[in-house]
């Protein structure tokens, strides 16, 4: 839900009471019925800024006006309360999902790949989601990637490494959750057990039934996997923007979500993560960036809706993980000024453009050599219809880029072979530099539309800045101010009133199946 105009200060100020914000410890003994944890996996302020700024934009009829911002706040950013988390591992300052995951979920820090265990691998712990269910309350696992993925498998399993997807799958089976939507498993007919259990049957002992669409939710009863019917990526859910009419949205999902669960008399604990965020932040997409932010926040809507009719009992929580590419809204081209309807002009994501208009075209063309060859009007095209790009319009400098990207895809040659001289091992060349290791014509064209946004990427990485941290509702007071992204576990432990994390897992056996 967004609430637009000048309306939404005066509606926030009656929705939001002395109640919703006080900053005093509640006294209440059964501690907050309904939790939500909203992530958006690599989403930082910039992130978030880029998406208001967008939505201001388009609000003006194109035109950047910052007096527009007011009206085209984010809903996480309606929020009372705010706070500022540390993101560093226990390994690295620059940490990944899986030690930011384990943080969130368990209250500890870890080695960065790490999910559920101390950096030494010899610990496990509980997940905050764990302890919630040991409670009664229902349990919801949500993400726009796919389910096994290091953010999601951080509520229900511990594993030396985020890649063990076929084991998080089996733990995920036996975790008992009532709800998993948003991506699929992975790697569903893998097995590798003695007895030759698969995922899919290690879920099919433990009660759970698979959907598709929301529809077929209301068909049935008790635990329940609802995944998108298409991906493109990994098993994840596209690209807002690229959304297909048979899928559901991540707010459509959490609403469903919400819909299943709220009935438990003990209330649940409902996990939402925005993890094509950082997807698109990896690829410097700065268009799908901004649209899977507000996709996210549309999901936060859905929270603030319920949390309307369930102040007294409710608490919602939204932050990032880490910040992804190094986003910055200011470029050096365009000095002071910025574009952001220009981003209007992006039709598709970078990864619809190599999966199919990458593809269709690879398939009517041959490689070309890249020392004579120039980029043809059918590629012009394409970029044109993909990115709004027009060739002609393109400066000098822009199309020498998309020459070099060009013979790069269709000659297989790189742009630059040399030693960076930047990595430590000496392994990264200037290619990857410029490229990132994706298409280097998605790449440019993204690059060249962003810049005349006014919007750079410094990375192709994650960066370590902190995140900020947005509540409302029962025991929001305790997200004031500057933390470890370690004590949000805590905090959300201590508003549910669970045992004080972290919590061993004394029963964590290595995992695997209890086959």
């Amino acid at each position: 839900m967004f609430i637009k105009g000048a309306a939404a200060g005066c509606a926030l100020a009656t929705l939001f009471t002395a109640a919703s914000v006080d900053a005093r410890p509640s006294r209440a003994g059964n501690g907050a019925k309904y939790v939500f944890f909203f992530l958006g996996d690599g989403m930082t302020s910039v992130q978030m800024q880029a998406a208001e700024a967008y939505k201001a934009s388009m609000m003006e009829g194109g035109e950047d006006n910052p007096t527009n911002l007011q009206a085209s706040m984010l809903n996480m950013n309606l929020l009372p309360i705010s706070g500022m988390a540390t993101t560093y591992s226990d390994t690295r300052f620059i940490t990944d999902s899986a030690a930011a995951g384990t943080a969130f979920a368990c209250g500890v820090k870890t080695g960065t790949g790490v999910i559920g265990l101390n950096k030494d691998k010899n610990i496990a712990y509980k997940s905050i989601a764990e302890l919630a269910h040991e409670q009664g309350k229902s349990v919801g696992i949500i993400s726009s990637v796919s389910l096994p993925h290091a953010t999601p498998a951080s509520y229900y399993a511990n594993v030396n490494s985020r890649n063990e997807y076929t084991e998080i799958g089996y733990q995920a089976a036996q975790s008992g959750f009532e709800f998993f939507g948003g991506g699929q498993f992975r790697y569903m007919t893998s097995s590798d057990n003695a007895g030759g259990i698969s995922v899919s049957d290690a879920f099919a002992n433990q009660g759970y039934t698979f959907v598709n669409s929301i529809d077929d939710l209301e068909n049935v009863s008790g635990k329940v996997v609802c995944s998108v019917a298409t991906s493109y990526d990994s098993n994840a859910m596209p690209y807002h923007m690229d959304t297909p009419p048979e899928n559901f949205t991540l707010a459509e999902i959490t609403e469903a979500a919400i819909n299943r669960l709220q009935h438990d008399s003990d209330g649940f604990f409902i996990m939402v993560e925005g993890g094509k965020i950082d997807w698109a932040c990896h690829a410097n997409d700065a268009k799908a960036t901004i649209i899977d932010t507000i996709a996210f926040d549309d999901a936060v809507g859905k929270a603030l809706e319920f949390y309307y009719a369930h102040p007294a009992e409710t608490l919602i929580v939204v932050t990032g993980d880490h910040e992804t590419g190094g986003m910055s809204i200011g470029y050096k081209g365009t000095k002071y000024e910025t574009a952001f309807a220009t981003l209007e002009d992006q039709n598709i994501s970078y990864d619809l453009f190599n999966r199919q208009v990458m593809v269709d075209y690879k398939s009517t063309h041959t490689w070309v050599d890249a020392e004579t060859s120039n980029i043809d009007a059918d590629m012009m095209e394409a970029i044109s219809n993909s990115f709004g790009l027009v060739w002609t319009d393109l400066s000098e400098y822009q199309q020498e880029q998309l020459e070099a990207a060009y013979d790069r895809e269709l000659g297989g040659v790189k742009t630059d072979d040399r030693a960076s001289g930047y990595d430590i091992d000496g392994s990264t060349d200037v290619d990857y530099t410029i490229y990132g290791g994706y298409n280097a014509i998605a790449v440019t064209c993204t690059h060249i539309l962003n810049q005349e946004s006014g919007l750079f990427w410094a990375s192709t990485s994650h960066t370590a800045v902190p995140v900020p941290v947005m509540a409302v509702g029962f025991d929001a007071y305790r997200f004031n101010g500057f933390y470890d992204n370690t004590d949000i576990a805590k905090f959300l432990g201590q508003a549910m009133r669970t045992p004080f994390l972290p919590v061993q897992d004394p029963d964590y056996s290595g995992g695997g199946l209890p086959y």
